[in-house]
């Protein structure tokens, strides 16, 4: 079984989702997609893609590019490197978790759009404060595929986005919101003849020893797995 995890470009950083998964399956094989590298040829070799956080996405993908000053540490290559990525990936059917910035660039793949700054529009601080990190609660759609991941109406969750959805793409369906309002997961609406899509707003490879955590990286291999026999038997 292969994964790709895309580069986060901080490597301590992106240790971290190595270990998350690894944690659950020692022997998957892991495979860094990067801009630097620019090997998207890799994606159709993959049994998995796993799309990771970091700075926001360029506005400009979303139509929104006079508001580039309200965005933090976007890198265009890093976009359009991963957006290609997403691409193939859906062209082969392959299972995907976003997370955080992964959620927002699958958002704007599918023609949804974000929001720039949540402070700016009203939303409570979604960001830690200094070392101390930011947690809230979710409230989770009862007919998700989250919800059996979960197995629970409501959840706690680490936060460090000062971007959120704001419009979901297409096919897209909300499955979590926080106390103010925002978007915090997502799934597509029709999941027959779908690969397997979660989103999640927050950091569960940070939260490696929480059973939510757990359950999320167990599901996710689990529809990888799947995914990868089905795949044999037809051919």
């Amino acid at each position: 079984m292969r994964i790709g995890i895309t580069d986060c470009l901080k490597e301590d950083k992106y240790n971290l989702y190595v270990r998350w998964i690894t944690n659950i399956e020692p022997e998957v094989e892991i495979a860094k997609l990067s801009q630097r590298e620019k090997n998207v040829v890799d994606v159709s070799e993959l049994d998995g893609l796993l799309l990771t956080g970091g700075g926001d996405v360029h506005p400009r993908f979303y139509g929104m590019e006079k508001h580039l000053s309200k965005t933090e540490g976007v890198d265009e290559a890093r976009d359009a490197f991963e957006l290609e990525i997403i691409d193939k990936a859906l062209d082969n059917d392959i299972p995907v978790f976003g997370i955080c910035r992964g959620m927002q660039l699958m958002n704007v793949y599918l023609g949804g759009e974000l929001i720039l700054d949540l402070e700016s529009e009203g939303f409570e601080k979604h960001r830690s404060v200094k070392d101390a990190e930011n947690v809230h609660s979710l409230t989770i759609h009862p007919h998700s595929l989250l919800r059996e991941i979960t197995s629970s109406a409501e959840i706690m969750v680490n936060s460090s986005h000062h971007q959120s959805v704001k419009k979901l793409g297409r096919g897209l369906m909300a499955t979590a919101l926080s106390p103010d309002g925002v978007t915090e997961a997502a799934e597509w609406t029709l999941k027959e003849g779908m690969p397997f899509l979660t989103l999640v707003q927050w950091h569960p490879e940070r939260m490696i020893d929480d059973s939510v955590s757990k359950n999320l990286a167990s599901m996710f291999l689990r529809e990888v797995q799947h995914s990868k026999r089905m795949k044999a038997t037809t051919l």
